[in-house]
Protein backbone atom coordinates (compact mmCIF):
# COMPACT_ATOMS: atom_id res chain seq x y z
CA UNK A 1 0.00 0.00 0.00
CA UNK A 2 2.87 2.30 0.37
CA UNK A 3 4.56 1.66 -2.52
CA UNK A 4 0.99 2.94 -4.19
CA UNK A 5 0.43 5.52 -1.79
CA UNK A 6 4.42 6.85 -2.63
CA UNK A 7 3.43 6.45 -6.63
CA UNK A 8 0.25 8.42 -6.16
CA UNK A 9 2.02 11.47 -4.41
CA UNK A 10 3.71 13.08 -7.41
CA UNK A 11 1.21 15.43 -9.45
CA UNK A 12 2.80 14.34 -12.96
CA UNK A 13 1.48 10.58 -11.99
CA UNK A 14 -1.62 12.03 -10.95
CA UNK A 15 -1.81 13.24 -14.17
CA UNK A 16 -0.63 10.21 -15.91
CA UNK A 17 -3.26 8.07 -13.74
CA UNK A 18 -6.04 10.34 -15.12
CA UNK A 19 -4.81 10.53 -19.11
CA UNK A 20 -4.41 6.80 -18.47
CA UNK A 21 -7.60 6.16 -16.82
CA UNK A 22 -9.96 7.84 -19.57
CA UNK A 23 -8.41 5.41 -22.28
CA UNK A 24 -4.66 3.80 -23.17
CA UNK A 25 -2.00 6.06 -24.01
CA UNK A 26 1.46 5.44 -25.85
CA UNK A 27 4.48 6.92 -24.08
CA UNK A 28 4.34 9.75 -27.04
CA UNK A 29 0.88 10.67 -26.49
CA UNK A 30 1.63 10.88 -22.74
CA UNK A 31 4.83 13.22 -23.32
CA UNK A 32 2.85 15.69 -25.04
CA UNK A 33 0.01 15.44 -22.85
CA UNK A 34 2.19 16.58 -19.88
CA UNK A 35 4.81 18.36 -21.87
CA UNK A 36 7.73 16.23 -20.27
CA UNK A 37 10.71 14.65 -21.63
CA UNK A 38 10.44 10.20 -22.55
CA UNK A 39 13.26 10.07 -19.53
CA UNK A 40 11.11 11.55 -17.29
CA UNK A 41 7.83 10.40 -18.27
CA UNK A 42 9.14 6.57 -18.47
CA UNK A 43 10.82 6.97 -14.74
CA UNK A 44 6.91 7.87 -13.62
CA UNK A 45 5.39 5.17 -15.83
CA UNK A 46 7.91 2.33 -14.03
CA UNK A 47 6.73 3.23 -10.80
CA UNK A 48 3.39 3.11 -11.64
CA UNK A 49 3.44 0.01 -13.49
CA UNK A 50 5.93 -1.65 -10.78
CA UNK A 51 3.17 -0.62 -8.22
CA UNK A 52 0.34 -2.30 -10.29
CA UNK A 53 -1.83 0.83 -10.83
CA UNK A 54 -0.93 0.92 -14.65
CA UNK A 55 -0.58 -2.17 -17.14
CA UNK A 56 2.27 -2.00 -19.75
CA UNK A 57 1.70 -3.60 -23.12
CA UNK A 58 4.13 -4.28 -26.00
CA UNK A 59 2.74 -5.34 -29.29
CA UNK A 60 4.25 -4.50 -33.23
CA UNK A 61 2.78 -2.29 -35.53
CA UNK A 62 3.78 -1.85 -39.21
CA UNK A 63 6.85 -4.04 -38.10
CA UNK A 64 8.01 -2.14 -34.94
CA UNK A 65 7.84 -2.88 -31.65
CA UNK A 66 5.08 -0.37 -29.72
CA UNK A 67 4.12 -0.01 -26.26
CA UNK A 68 0.75 1.84 -24.66
CA UNK A 69 -0.31 1.59 -21.53
CA UNK A 70 -3.64 0.98 -20.01
CA UNK A 71 -5.46 1.01 -16.72
CA UNK A 72 -6.08 -2.47 -15.36
CA UNK A 73 -9.41 -3.62 -13.73
CA UNK A 74 -8.31 -3.82 -10.58
CA UNK A 75 -7.04 -0.36 -10.69
CA UNK A 76 -10.25 1.50 -12.28
CA UNK A 77 -11.91 -0.03 -9.89
CA UNK A 78 -10.05 1.11 -6.84
CA UNK A 79 -10.33 4.55 -8.52
CA UNK A 80 -13.48 4.81 -8.87
CA UNK A 81 -13.95 3.42 -5.33
CA UNK A 82 -11.34 5.82 -4.47
CA UNK A 83 -13.48 9.08 -6.37
CA UNK A 84 -16.46 8.22 -4.41
CA UNK A 85 -14.82 8.00 -0.97
CA UNK A 86 -12.91 11.20 -1.73
CA UNK A 87 -16.01 13.10 -3.05
CA UNK A 88 -17.97 12.04 0.23
CA UNK A 89 -15.23 12.73 2.68
CA UNK A 90 -14.90 16.28 0.36
CA UNK A 91 -18.89 16.95 1.35
CA UNK A 92 -18.80 16.09 4.68
CA UNK A 93 -15.67 18.43 5.35
CA UNK A 94 -16.48 20.80 3.42
CA UNK A 95 -20.37 20.28 2.98
CA UNK A 96 -22.91 22.77 2.31
CA UNK A 97 -25.07 23.88 5.25
CA UNK A 98 -28.54 23.10 4.13
CA UNK A 99 -30.57 20.62 1.71
CA UNK A 100 -30.68 23.23 -1.04
CA UNK A 101 -26.39 23.95 -1.27
CA UNK A 102 -26.31 20.03 -1.25
CA UNK A 103 -28.61 20.01 -4.16
CA UNK A 104 -26.48 22.32 -6.34
CA UNK A 105 -23.79 20.97 -5.46
CA UNK A 106 -25.01 17.39 -7.11
CA UNK A 107 -26.33 19.37 -9.79
CA UNK A 108 -22.34 20.25 -10.48
CA UNK A 109 -21.68 17.08 -10.25
CA UNK A 110 -24.05 16.12 -12.86
CA UNK A 111 -23.05 18.50 -15.19
CA UNK A 112 -19.81 17.18 -14.82
CA UNK A 113 -20.74 13.78 -15.46
CA UNK A 114 -22.68 14.69 -18.42
CA UNK A 115 -19.79 16.43 -19.96
CA UNK A 116 -17.58 13.34 -19.40
CA UNK A 117 -19.98 11.28 -21.08
CA UNK A 118 -19.83 13.66 -23.82
CA UNK A 119 -16.51 13.53 -24.15
CA UNK A 120 -15.95 9.65 -24.38
CA UNK A 121 -18.63 9.50 -26.93
CA UNK A 122 -16.67 11.86 -29.09
CA UNK A 123 -13.68 9.70 -28.05
CA UNK A 124 -15.36 6.57 -29.46
CA UNK A 125 -17.40 8.64 -32.55
CA UNK A 126 -13.76 9.49 -33.45
CA UNK A 127 -12.66 5.78 -32.91
CA UNK A 128 -9.83 7.40 -30.12
CA UNK A 129 -11.03 4.28 -27.77
CA UNK A 130 -12.49 0.52 -28.81
CA UNK A 131 -16.14 -0.28 -27.82
CA UNK A 132 -14.97 -2.32 -24.36
CA UNK A 133 -13.28 0.80 -23.58
CA UNK A 134 -15.90 2.46 -24.21
CA UNK A 135 -18.93 0.74 -22.79
CA UNK A 136 -16.58 0.17 -19.57
CA UNK A 137 -15.85 3.98 -18.84
CA UNK A 138 -19.61 4.92 -19.81
CA UNK A 139 -20.94 2.47 -17.36
CA UNK A 140 -18.71 3.79 -14.69
CA UNK A 141 -20.27 7.30 -15.53
CA UNK A 142 -23.97 6.02 -15.51
CA UNK A 143 -23.26 4.06 -12.24
CA UNK A 144 -22.19 7.42 -10.48
CA UNK A 145 -24.65 9.34 -12.06
CA UNK A 146 -27.82 7.14 -10.28
CA UNK A 147 -26.11 7.50 -7.52
CA UNK A 148 -26.28 11.39 -7.47
CA UNK A 149 -29.82 11.15 -8.67
CA UNK A 150 -30.47 8.63 -5.98
CA UNK A 151 -29.42 11.18 -3.52
CA UNK A 152 -30.64 14.07 -4.85
CA UNK A 153 -33.97 12.44 -4.65
CA UNK A 154 -33.42 11.44 -1.09
CA UNK A 155 -32.84 15.28 -0.70
CA UNK A 156 -35.77 16.60 -2.31
CA UNK A 157 -38.37 14.17 -0.54
CA UNK A 158 -36.24 15.31 3.38
CA UNK A 159 -36.26 18.99 2.25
Amino acid sequence: MLDICKALSNPYRLQIMELVYEKECRPHELEKSLSMTRGGLERHLKQLTDCGLIEKENFIESGRAKVRYYISDESQEFFDNLRKITQKFITSRKGPRNNLERIKLLETRIKSLYESIEKVNTLYMDKNISEPEYLNVKEGYLKELIEIEKEMAELIQTG
